[in-house]
């Protein structure tokens, strides 16, 4: 149990002066959040259920089983504990669905706090917001909260669970999730989102979030905005131009307001700094990009900063990938919407504690966090999760785990050109295009 030695060497952490604890959260918050939970003496308690949970998220195999034989291996259960998963998954039922929460946002607060100043743009946080989506087993009450595609036939496709996310930049911290289903549109789940901005941030994003509305709202929280200009038209004849495609206009509120605005009012008018750049890149779709900024201020962020910035945005992209495709968040296992949310939670938290480690281990080696591989320390973390049982060795172990994590770095290749495209041709079997009960009798009648 990876998380377990964590959380079980919190004194020897704190001696040895690890920033593990620094960034993300030692053994009181967890007591804190479940330490009150559970007053019946139970072989798996609140605090012990999280930790075999989270060990569950961060191995390759997510199997029930295989994280009750962690947690065995791990000394985390007794070995008169049975090997039969019935308790556990009762135990995990038990955990609310908030505290995960809390710990899992907690993880990344806390990793996001202790950035360096460094690693910040021009000293402010930069927080990238992307939306994406994960399926979930295909049964009646997921299909309930979370439905599946209009156009699939029922019995055939996956519920579809939305969410968007909010990154920190410098850290690559997740800080949350708005969850919800086809319904709730992107922009809809990201102002969900807004009370974790803090005044000065910057909110960094595609053409989905260059809204009059959301811009001007953001401001009003002291919060700007970096983001590629979608459908407006700009002409950079007009306005106070400050260089080549790079000028100050004024954009006015629209006559129509948007109906989620309610009673929130916005200004009539507002300056808005318009930038255009061409990509130089071989083998990059797009060749030119305009953004729209409410840094205003030329000289101290140039044209060529905010281009930089714009590049850095393919950073989320990366995250979630890490997130869905290297932990495996990409379709969750659970068989019920609270359940499924649960599991969100944990991959958040497994996700955020991988990301402390890779940020300490970036600061020893004085490279830039990005360079530290996610599967590597994964994988580092997993196996010495194993040798960490001795007190006495315990802070030599950990320090030579961040020492592993510092050299196993990602290749340094700025602008990669790669083809999106796979070699391996997937198994053809036919599609499943009738529920599964059906084609189940038509095999028996025949």
């Amino acid at each position: 149990m990876a998380k377990s030695v964590i959380v079980r060497r919190a004194s020897e952490l704190k001696a040895v002066g690890a920033t593990v604890l620094r960034a993300a959260f030692g053994i009181e918050l967890v007591r804190e959040v479940l330490g009150g939970l559970g007053k019946r003496k139970r072989l798996f308690d609140p605090v012990s259920t999280w930790l075999i949970f989270l060990g569950q998220t961060l191995a390759a195999d997510h199997s029930c089983r295989n994280a009750l034989a962690q947690a065995r291996a791990a000394k985390l259960l007794s070995a008169k504990a049975s090997v039969r998963t019935g308790a556990y998954c009762q135990a995990r039922n038990r955990l609310p669905e908030e505290a995960l929460h809390r710990l899992a946002t907690g993880l990344g607060a806390e990793l996001s706090q202790a950035e360096r100043k460094a690693d910040l743009w021009h000293g402010r946080r930069v927080v990238v917001q992307d939306g994406s989506a994960v399926t979930l087993p295909d049964t009646p009450e997921n299909q309930a909260a979370y439905p599946q595609h209009g156009e699939q036939e029922p019995g055939c496709g996956f519920p579809i669970m939305y969410l968007c996310t909010l990154l920190s930049l410098a850290s690559g911290a997740l800080l949350d999730f708005a969850l919800g289903n086809k319904h709730d549109g992107e922009l809809g789940l990201w102002r969900r989102l807004w009370d974790l901005f803090q005044p000065g941030d910057i909110a960094l994003g595609d053409r989905s979030y260059c809204s009059y509305a959301d811009i001007a709202l953001l401001r009003q929280r002291n919060v700007d905005v970096v983001a590629r200009l979608a459908r407006r038209k700009t002409d950079f004849r007009k306005g106070r131009i400050v260089g080549i495609t790079d000028h100050i206009t004024c954009w006015h509120a629209p006559q129509q307001l948007p109906a989620w605005l309610g009673s929130q009012v916005l200004p009539p008018f507002m300056p808005m700094r318009e930038v255009r750049f061409e990509v130089q890149v071989p083998g990059y779709r797009v060749q030119t990009v305009t953004l729209v900024t409410t840094l205003l201020d030329s000289e101290e962020y140039t044209k060529e900063d905010l281009a930089e910035l714009f590049f850095c945005r393919w950073q989320v992209e990366l995250r979630l990938r890490d997130i869905k495709t290297m932990l495996g968040m990409d379709h969750l296992r659970t068989k019920t919407p609270e359940r499924a949310r649960k599991e969100t939670w944990m991959f958040l938290a497994a996700y955020n504690l991988l990301r402390t480690l890779m940020y300490s281990a970036a600061e020893k080696a004085n490279v830039p966090v990005a360079r530290v591989s996610f599967q590597g320390c994964r994988q580092r973390l997993v196996a010495a999760a194993t040798e960490m049982d001795c007190r006495a060795a315990f802070a030599r172990q950990y320090r030579q785990l961040i020492r592993d994590v510092a050299q196993d770095l990602n290749p340094d290749r700025p602008f990669r050109v790669e083809p999106r495209a796979v070699k391996r041709r997937p198994k053809q079997y036919n599609l499943l295009n009738k529920p599964r009960a059906v084609l189940k009798e038509q095999l028996k009648a025949a």
